[in-house]
């Protein structure tokens, strides 16, 4: 799994904790709203609120993470959203009652946390400053309000994996996965209706957990339904390639009459370069008699035939291209596209039902 437009902060564990460059910009804004007192209310104290919330939010994706590796499951690295965070693990448990383990011990840090600190905070409430008591007394709220808000039954929250943990012992993972999914998205439209006539915020609140669903649900029948195919089983092996010396004009019929919108620049038993649709139907036509080395992408990633496709689907979309040469012992032996891939997809979505 892979978190664009996220910086890491420090590691623990061996795991990396990165911030979202959302979260990034809240605490930012907050810190700058405090700091220069653009609403009343806002101050510097709140600010360092915000930072305790920030604190309490990675203890809860620690407490997940160190269950997951006691259950042998890799920690990619931890990332804090606005809304929460996310421990991204490199593989989901295989067994429904591992995962509502990992999913309820976060929820229950924070509840815990609290539990701890309440009667502490009564002990010591009127012998520490206003400030001090405020921060305690807020600091114990917001980890009740984030168990609590995390026991959704909604992706991406961990009540989301509690429900398709007990989904999952009455039907196949990828079922409660997609039931799980849609209970989020309902929920998350109530969620919406309510924000409209009582809390603006609850509407940004529904339109995470509806895309958190909704991703969840796609990532989990992706990964599952291509779980163990490689490369090899779907890739294209009588691939169409085109010289580097080939016109411009030459290219585009051979993608017309093939209906391939990327091909392999090989010659000399070489890979030189790829050349897609996109590279050459912007040229004017005085100049479709160029040869496409000249608009070809010379730095081109690849693949094997022994790697899996879900690492290609990622590699796909990280770099946003729609294809791969297959290399094997420096020899061009296939090529994999997106189109490929859905293909599979498909094929084994009908197999399963």
């Amino acid at each position: 799994m892979s978190m664009k437009y996220s910086i890491k902060i420090f590691s623990i564990f061996g795991i990396p904790v990165e911030l979202h460059f959302s979260f990034l910009l809240l605490i930012m804004a907050i810190y700058l709203v405090a700091l220069f007192n653009f609403i009343p209310g806002v101050d510097i104290v709140v600010a360092v609120l915000i930072t305790l919330l920030f604190i309490a939010v990675v203890l809860h994706e620690l407490a997940h993470s160190y269950v997951a590796q006691r259950y042998g499951i890799e920690i990619e690295r931890i990332v804090l959203l606005p809304i929460g965070g996310i421990s991204a693990m490199k593989e989901l448990p295989q067994d429904p009652r591992q995962e509502l383990r990992i999913a309820l011990v976060g929820p229950l840090t924070n509840l815990v946390i609290a539990a701890i600190l309440y009667p502490v905070y009564l002990f010591i409430i009127g012998s520490l400053s206003p400030s001090l008591n405020f921060l305690m007394y807020n600091f114990i709220l917001l980890n009740l309000l984030l168990g609590a808000f995390n026991l959704l039954p909604a992706f991406p929250m961990d009540g989301g994996r509690v429900l398709r943990s007990f989904l999952a012992e009455r039907m196949n993972f990828i079922k409660a996965t997609e039931l799980a999914a849609s209970i989020g998205k309902q929920l998350a439209i109530i969620m919406a209706i309510v924000g409209i006539f009582f809390n603006p915020f609850l509407i940004l609140i529904a339109i995470f957990v509806y895309m958190g669903a909704d991703q969840e649900s796609r990532t989990v029948l992706i990964s599952k339904l291509l779980e163990g195919v490689k490369v090899k089983d779907i890739m294209t092996k009588d691939v169409k390639t085109v010289l580097p010396t080939d016109t411009v004009d030459e290219v585009l019929k051979t993608m017309f009459k093939y209906k391939h919108m990327g091909y392999p620049v090989y010659q000399g038993e070489k890979l030189q370069g790829i050349v897609t649709f996109h590279d050459l139907s912007s040229i004017p036509a005085d100049k479709k008699n160029t040869t496409v080395e000249q608009f070809m992408t010379r730095e081109v990633l690849v693949s094997n035939p022994e790697e899996e496709v879900t690492s290609i689907l990622e590699k796909l979309n990280i770099n946003n291209i729609g294809r791969l040469p297959v290399i094997d012992d420096n020899e061009l032996v296939g090529i994999i596209s997106k189109t490929d891939i859905m293909k599979a997809l498909e094929i084994r979505r009908s197999i399963i039902g």
